[in-house]
């Protein structure tokens, strides 16, 4: 009977570990392990699917974010929904912001790494400019409030897909465009990009590329960074939601973006081990 119990016991508590890739399959969508990001008190708190369709594999990831569904923090008191007063603009004040996001908070890196993420946007995408949104980070964590911040965010940007990078606190760098990635070239398919990037504090070695389909798009030399540790995050990230009503006035739309090949490795080659075309 004990033994009965304790087979109970460890099934209930496997299937509700929903933050980590609990299929033996999950390997090939991702070799990380990832976490919800400011997600306790969301409408849709299980954001994130498994799906067979569409996939590069046999499965890829779904992320759904419902119109302004904002949450906050397990602990501590920063939370999407409302400003705790402090550093409003650039900083961790919170607020005015919502997303369906996971980060790989726990296992930080530094120096120099190749990550790839292939995104598939619906036919039926609509974006919610001039509101802020991110589908891809690479982000700082470290000791002092200068090192806690994104280093660069993938963002939907005047119907371009495109690295903003924040090498200083509240400015953000385009990098030299060397090619547009369109949104509405994107739609109904799936697009492989991968960043090559060196983080570091020293201007001279600092930088990002950002390639499609193994043809440079976007270069960033410089800082990358105030001496941290980096990780990153994917899914649907909105900040300054209230851009929409100050300037659109309509109805604010769900949105729906699919993942796969989201993997981080030490060199090109072991990348393209990876990745499924």
């Amino acid at each position: 009977m004990k033994n009965v119990l304790l087979i109970l016991f460890l099934s209930i508590f496997i299937l509700g570990m929903t933050d980590l890739p609990n299929e033996a399959n999950a390997r090939e969508i991702t070799n990380l392990q990832w976490k919800k990001s400011v997600a306790t008190g969301k409408k849709l708190s299980k954001f994130r699917e498994t799906v067979t369709y569409p996939a590069l594999g046999k499965k890829a990831w779904k992320i759904t974010l419902l119109p302004k569904d904002c949450g906050r923090d397990k602990e501590g008191d920063y939370s999407d929904c409302k400003n705790n007063g402090r550093d409003a603009v650039v900083g961790h004040g919170g607020g005015d912001r919502a997303r369906s996001e996971y980060s790989t908070s726990s296992n930080r890196y530094t120096g120099e790494k190749w990550i790839s993420v292939s995104i598939f946007i619906p036919t039926d995408f609509k974006s919610v400019e001039p509101v802020s949104t991110s589908l891809f980070q690479i982000y700082e964590w470290g000791s002092t409030n200068q090192q806690r911040h994104p280093r660069m965010m993938l963002r939907v940007k005047r119907g371009n897909l495109e690295p903003r990078y924040f090498a200083v606190n509240g400015i953000d760098s385009p990098g030299v465009i060397h090619k547009h990635l369109k949104v509405d070239d994107m739609r109904g398919k799936w697009t492989t990009i991968i960043f090559h990037a060196k983080m570091s504090k020293d201007p001279k070695k600092g930088f990002i590329k950002m390639y499609v389909n193994d043809v440079l798009y976007n270069h960033y030399r410089g800082r990358t960074g105030y001496g941290g540790k980096f990780f990153n995050k994917f899914g649907i990230y909105h900040s300054w939601i209230s851009r929409w009503k100050d300037e659109i006035h309509g109805e604010y739309p769900t949105q729906i973006i699919f993942y796969d090949n989201l993997f981080r490795t030490s060199s090109k080659e072991k990348l393209f081990k990876l990745i499924q075309n």
